[in-house]
């Protein structure tokens, strides 16, 4: 095999202009560099979501104590929407469709029930007040009182309902096995907005008996 060589003309006019320029070796040898802050990088990141997925998990698994207000304040959080929808779900139920797994099982509550009762406790006692105002005859000698002991009669009622049908349904149900696994929260929930229907059925008691007085004299 022949070898071929070649030859760089230093003299040319195309490589005088090139300066060549000695780098010392003492200068990189002795030369260290610090790092004191490091860059972010997605190691990092992922550590510290971690981190808080692991703090939020323990705030979840740490549950307050039966004695203190956070433990009666997750039985009320719930928005004005979700109440909204639950009331409207009671009164017009959608066929083929579990109104408990539906619309209370995601979040079961207590503020929906206990407002709708109250509502139907001062409906109730004022429908009764008015039907007994237009079937009395202004006369001069009995004259008509508003009957307070109605609102404490019909909140007596209500509210034991609420409490003691669901109560006792539940507690056959666990007698039973509950096989569709309902708990208490859950239960109570559903006989509270099973209430609502009754709001305008009072009302419409009474105006049907006020109309009725009126006509009739």
């Amino acid at each position: 095999m022949e070898s071929k060589s070649a030859f760089v003309d230093v003299e040319s006019p195309e490589l005088s202009e090139l300066q060549f320029q000695d780098i010392s070796q003492e200068h990189s040898e002795n030369e260290t560099h610090t790092f004191s802050e490091f860059p972010p990088s997605a190691a990092d990141e992922d550590d510290e979501s971690g981190d808080k997925q692991k703090l939020l998990e323990e705030d979840k698994s740490k549950s307050p104590s039966f004695w203190s207000f956070e433990y009666y304040q997750t039985f009320f959080d719930v928005e004005t929407g979700q109440v909204l929808q639950r009331i409207l779900g009671s009164m017009l139920p959608i066929p083929q469709r579990n109104f408990l797994e539906y619309r209370i099982r995601p979040n079961p509550d207590l503020y929906g029930p206990f407002w709708i009762c109250a509502t139907l406790v001062f409906t109730t006692a004022i429908a009764g007040n008015l039907a007994n105002y237009f079937s009395t005859p202004p006369t001069d000698i009995y004259k008509w009182k508003y009957e307070f002991h109605k609102v404490s009669y019909a909140a007596t009622a209500i509210y034991a309902y609420w409490w003691l049908v669901p109560t006792t349904v539940w507690l056959f149900l666990r007698w039973r096995g509950n096989l569709a696994s309902y708990t208490y929260l859950e239960t109570i929930c559903v006989y509270g907005y099973s209430l609502a229907i009754y709001i305008p059925i009072s009302v419409n008691i009474s105006t049907s008996h006020t109309k009725y007085s009126v006509f009739n004299g």
